[in-house]
């Protein structure tokens, strides 16, 4: 199975570009607005046909860029970036190219046309070898590279990046929260998770020195960290074996998923609405597959081997029935963690496809809670309003996971 960011960053994906923080060559190359206009660097005359005749335009690579950067301003992206091309491709040399294709990009990433986006990213690397906006365009291909799936170029990107001696403590974390995404895209899930702890122990590090002043990406760092520790714990299965063994099997499932809940409550005490909703919806999706885990787990053999066929599923129909009342309450709490998620979305007023999923999921699980035994109505009771990452609710009274398993009688 493929571990896809088609969100989770995503989603999630939209909100990591918006927090890169890399606009800043969308201005004027530096000296531009003091330039005299005998300075013009080129001139194009260009015939354009009129109702009467031909009118003559002229144009150079700051008139075309200014032009563009004021259609970007009003929003106009799909014009703007026809400007900046002209600029590249007409004024190749010009003190305004790279900034133009670095524009280009940007707007076309605004459209949301990736390919197109990456497609000037890559040429402003491969075309500017001293442009200062190299940097700047590194980040937005590992972003976007993230989004496309390009799993093994996003890592190398990032790892470029890492490789520099000028970046600073928040772009540092940027590119190994990058790095920790990618790896975790390529479900190479220990070298990820590994990834992600050096980036929060770098965060941990900087406080005393030069403190990482952004959030996102160390709640990004700590996201794929609680995400290695959910998938660990999913790819515990319950086999066909003695009521001891698969106890054994449950309990090192349940230790991860409170690893994994630590990390997730982590995460959103980063404050990040985004990151803080995937968390959520996570952390109620974990005992929402917990529970179907141990549902659909095969019967343990019986004390008595002897038993057969009537008998045989009498016993088996019993210890489901009796699996059934002990496994409730990882119902409820999908239900509370999913209900606290929602009251802290509708507050921050953050919508995505998280917040779709979650309302799925919740009606879903209420409807299936309603099905158990001795349940009227899957409606958990009221949450107090209070948002998921200002509290960090329990799942009991010394916030264990417990591993119901009926005894085998």
């Amino acid at each position: 199975m493929r571990y896809s960011f088609t969100l989770l960053l995503l989603l999630t994906c939209v909100s990591l570009s918006a927090c890169a923080g890399r606009a800043a060559p969308s201005t004027l190359p530096e000296g531009a607005a003091e330039a005299p206009l005998v300075e013009m660097e080129g001139l194009r005359v260009a015939a354009v046909q009129a109702s009467e005749g031909y009118e003559f335009e002229t144009y150079d690579a700051e008139w075309l860029f200014r032009e563009g950067l004021r259609r970007m301003r009003a929003e106009d992206c799909a014009l703007a970036v026809q400007l900046y091309d002209r600029v590249f491709v007409e004024f190749p040399d010009s003190r305004y190219a790279s900034a133009a294709i670095y524009n280009a990009g940007l707007c076309f990433r605004t459209l949301g046309v990736i390919s197109e986006s990456v497609e000037r990213f890559e040429t402003l690397l491969a075309n500017m070898p001293t442009s200062e906006d190299r940097k700047h365009a590194a980040f937005m291909l590992a972003e976007l590279y993230l989004r496309q799936e390009r799993w093994d170029e996003a890592m190398g990107r990032a790892l470029t990046l890492l490789s520099r001696g000028d970046l600073s403590p928040d772009e540092r974390v940027e590119a190994l929260s990058r790095q920790a995404q990618a790896l975790l895209g390529a479900e190479r899930i220990e070298e990820a998770g590994e990834t992600a702890r050096n980036a929060l122990r770098y965060v941990r590090r900087q406080e005393d020195q030069e403190p990482v002043q952004g959030q996102y990406f160390p709640a990004a760092a700590n996201y794929v960290l609680a995400e290695t520790l959910r998938l660990q714990a999913e790819a515990i299965d319950v086999p066909e074996a003695s009521l001891e063994t698969q106890r054994d099997r449950l309990e090192s499932r349940a230790q991860l998923i409170l690893n994994a809940q630590r990390e997730y409550f982590n995460t959103m005490r980063y404050h990040q609405p985004e990151w803080s909703a995937v968390a959520g919806y996570r952390v109620g999706g974990m005992y929402d597959s917990l529970w179907d885990a141990i549902m659909t787990a095969p019967v343990p053999d019986p004390p008595d081997m002897r038993l057969e066929g009537e008998d045989l599923a009498l016993y088996q129909g019993t210890y489901r029935e009796r699996l059934k009342a002990l496994v409730k309450p990882l119902l409820r709490h999908s239900i509370r963690y999913w209900e606290l998620t929602l009251l802290m979305i509708e507050r921050t007023g953050v919508e995505s496809e998280w917040t779709e999923r979650i309302r799925g999921d919740l009606n879903r699980v209420r409807s299936l809670l309603a099905e158990q035994p001795g349940e009227s109505s899957g409606e958990s009771p009221a949450t107090q309003p209070r948002e998921a990452h200002e509290t960090e609710p329990t799942t009991g009274e010394d916030n264990q996971v417990t591993t119901p398993v009926p005894a085998a009688e």
